[in-house]
């Protein structure tokens, strides 16, 4: 089958959607389907894969992103395409993937995090509106056939926001690389990069990766760190343009020498070595694949209800979830007892994301197109 799979932008090298977009192409091709990927933005060159842009001159993002939504499957079919699967927000793809989950959800859930204005500057801006016009039509279009969420906290949401018959709503969770991300043999790397940051050997750390770091939950995890006991280390890995305002946060409960900051890193799998847990008390997190990376290391993990990769904990790792992201005297609780736990956790991390492969995302998504058939 001759498949297009549409996307804003393409970026060989990228991660998140990007990161799920070539995935999803190679498990495709892996299946025998001939894969066409249709962006408007296109970084780099690759060889794996044929590549054709839907665009034009570069305009303003919103009526960009509104250009793509209504050409990109169009032209897919011109082409050929057997079968349209969209990542982005377009109109007229016969299966629509929620990577991020509705930016109508995303919206509300920044009042969490925004100043009331804030909120109200982001809904009026034209490129959220044309983002919500976009989304609705697509997830509403009579041709749609399938809708696919990668957690079922999004898959719930868009069932309910888009009033999407529930059988043609699924879940297939992303895959992880367990080669990539593999338990720590011996100390060399916990070791490297503590000394790198000056961090001591016997210090307990939790190491919290992302950017963009009021929806991942930083300030309420900082706010929580001065009420942990022990004096833990939290690694910071990640970048966010108010860094230095999370750092002035930090030195102002007097752990500021306590709160390292180590910028974005290109072999994230090394920090998962030097710590003892992963922190992510996120406000949104659609799936959260540093979460089954963290766990396919062996790091046991603290993050919230709000993180559809919650529903993939084990039940001994079910206690350290916040239930109130917002709430550090209770990501402090939850921090200090998972700081506590049995070394068993380990294993049972491992254990977790051993069932959740990029081999398995590529059965499911196989299954799922070939009951579309006829």
């Amino acid at each position: 089958m001759r498949i297009a799979l549409l996307s804003r932008r393409f970026d060989a090298s990228g991660g998140g959607t990007e990161r799920d977009l070539i995935a999803t192409a190679q498990c495709l091709r892996a299946a025998g389907h001939e894969i066409t990927i249709f962006a408007d933005e296109i970084r780099g060159t690759t060889d794996g894969w044929k590549v054709r842009r839907v665009g034009g001159p570069r305009i303003g993002r919103a009526i960009a992103l509104l250009r793509f939504a209504y050409a990109a499957a169009p032209a897919a079919r011109q082409s050929g395409a057997d079968l349209v699967l969209s990542f982005g927000r377009t109109i007229g793809a016969d299966i629509m993937r929620s990577g991020g989950g509705a930016h109508a959800a995303y919206l509300d859930a920044a009042r969490k995090w925004r100043s009331g204005a804030g909120g109200l500057m982001m809904r009026l801006a034209p490129y959220h509106r044309a983002q919500l016009f976009t989304e609705r039509r697509g997830f509403q279009w009579p041709g749609l056939k399938r809708a696919i969420a990668v957690s079922n906290f999004v898959r719930d949401d868009l069932v309910r926001r888009f009033d999407i018959a529930p059988a043609k709503a699924v879940t297939i969770y992303n895959g992880v690389d367990l080669e990539n991300f593999r338990p720590r043999q011996g100390n060399d790397a916990r070791g490297a990069i503590r000394a790198k940051f000056s961090i001591p050997a016997s210090a307990r750390v939790a190491v919290f990766v992302g950017n963009g770091f009021a929806r991942k939950g930083l300030g309420f995890l900082i706010d929580a760190w001065a009420a942990i006991p022990g004096a833990p280390i939290l690694l910071v890995a990640g970048a966010d343009r108010k860094t230095e305002s999370y750092a002035q946060r930090a030195r102002q409960l007097g752990i500021g020498q306590r709160v390292v900051f180590a910028g974005p890193q290109p072999n994230i799998a090394e920090f998962f070595h030097a710590a003892d847990a992963l922190a992510l008390p996120s406000l949104f997190e659609p799936f959260g694949n540093v979460v089954m990376e963290a766990m396919a290391s062996g790091l046991p993990v603290l993050t919230s209800l709000y993180c559809g990769a919650a529903e993939l904990l084990p039940p001994s790792m079910r206690p350290y979830c916040v239930e109130h992201p917002e709430d550090s005297g209770e990501i402090a609780v939850r921090m200090a007892a998972l700081f506590d736990a049995p070394a068993t956790l380990a294993g049972d991390a491992r254990a977790a994301a051993e069932q959740f492969t990029w081999e398995r995302y590529g059965r499911e998504l196989s299954a799922l197109i070939g009951s579309l058939k006829g």
